[in-house]
């Protein structure tokens, strides 16, 4: 029988269900709504439940995000058990669809990412999200932030004293860093 840890994160609306099975190779999906979760049964499941408004898929483990108005003292249950079951199927979480082509990377950019990637996103994984590099234009780097990081309310602060400090103190080039 798989199990399935559930870890509390900052935000009060999200919780983080670790799992010891590898749900995807690497990466993190995010899916907010059931037309999106085409290539994902695992988040399909989770969003049919109802009280359920976002889920992130990590390696090992998935942040579900509830509704403001929801109780997790009965979605709580309901989330691991449909892990549960859906780790005994042995199907795939997501079969991923994305474009494996990523577009050339400035000098710049490919530090920010290596930052991001190496000190920042474990970090940020702690508390059931993820954090990735989308741009950098002008000194401004902008990121996305997903997962219990998407609604959290200490996001601004992650974003500014964590991720900003951290990217101006090692990289000149960077003089913001703004979410999207």
């Amino acid at each position: 029988m798989p199990t399935v840890n559930v870890v509390p994160t900052p935000n009060p609306d999200a919780l983080m269900f670790r799992v010891e099975e590898t749900l995807v190779p690497a990466g993190t999906y995010e899916y907010g709504s059931p037309d999106q979760t085409g290539d994902a049964p695992l988040a399909q499941q989770l969003l049919a439940l109802s009280g359920i408004e976002l889920i992130l898929v990590a390696p090992r483990f998935v942040t579900v995000r509830k509704e403001p108005d929801a109780d997790w003292g009965t979605l709580q249950p309901e989330v691991s058990a449909a892990i549960e079951s859906f780790l005994e199927s042995g199907e795939m979480a997501v079969f991923d669809t994305r474009s494996s082509t990523p577009r050339p990377l400035s000098d710049v950019e490919a530090r920010v990412v290596a930052i991001i990637d190496e000190e920042i996103r474990p970090a940020v994984a702690q508390d059931g999200g993820d954090i990735t590099f989308e741009s950098f234009h002008e000194g401004v780097v902008t990121v996305r932030m997903s997962g219990a990081c998407g609604s959290c309310p200490s996001s601004t602060l992650t974003l500014k004293a964590g991720v900003e400090r951290l990217l101006t103190e090692e990289i000149p080039e960077v003089t913001s860093v703004e979410a999207l």
